[in-house]
């Protein structure tokens, strides 16, 4: 692997970035000092050190974010810092799986592992996400039916949601999709709206109560194994 795509991908920001810092002469490759950004790293024997760390890489990360709310699931910034800012071991090839809107909380997924990330994602894969949601109105439990049926948005037939009440403002609400603000345009479809919404779960996989809001920290192999 090129010096600088390792260091890139281990939290020293862009290739740019990390080509700055290789010929700044900080960089040491088995003790000797590189300042080619091209030099060939072998990941499986070669020591890396820059500013006297020691780098090791990681070929796929999978991480549990608890997601505050006034942050994108974006890479790009906005009018809202990224989440990816909350991620001290930033790498440029990560993915933000199963995106949360901006003022929506808990459980999110990041990963390198495209092919993770497409599992739990796509929609054909029937994961389903949970979510607590706090609603402006009473709820109407006839529109309970309706949703586990599946309704219909935007001509499109969603497949069936699971609904358990908490009480009469308050429910869990599961769905195996992503569309764009889902949640919010189902209960607006309940003549509702939803004052406060979170992710509880993913899957098997369920909001470690550990982290604090903003929080993260990386999956376990059998909780990787779980959501496939």
């Amino acid at each position: 692997m090129r010096l600088d795509k390792l260091l890139a991908h281990n939290g020293f920001g862009s290739r740019k970035d990390a080509k700055r810092i290789i010929k700044s002469r900080v960089v040491l490759v088995n003790e000797i000092i590189v300042v080619d950004p091209a030099f060939k790293v072998n990941i499986q024997k070669d020591i890396v050190n820059v500013d006297d760390e020691i780098i090791k890489y990681k070929e796929e990360v999978y991480y549990m974010l608890n997601k505050p709310s006034g942050y994108i699931c974006s890479h790009e910034e906005s009018l809202y810092p990224s989440v990816l800012q909350l991620i001290d071991d930033f790498r440029t090839d990560l993915i933000i799986v199963g995106r949360l809107d901006v003022d929506t909380e808990g459980l999110l997924l990041i990963t390198s592992d495209g092919k993770f990330s497409h599992q739990i994602a796509h929609g054909n894969k029937n994961v389903y996400k949970k979510y607590y949601v706090e609603l402006e109105k009473e709820f109407d439990l006839n529109y309970i039916k309706d949703l586990e049926s599946g309704i219909t948005l935007d001509d499109t037939l969603l497949k069936p949601a699971k609904v358990e009440l908490l009480d009469n403002k308050a429910l869990l609400l599961s769905i195996s999709e992503g569309k764009f603000h889902q949640v919010k345009r189902m209960m607006h479809y309940c003549n509702n709206e939803v004052l406060y919404l979170r992710r509880e779960q993913i899957g098997n996989l369920s909001i470690d109560e550990n982290l604090d809001i903003g929080q993260y920290r990386e999956l376990s192999e059998a909780e990787i194994k779980s959501l496939y």
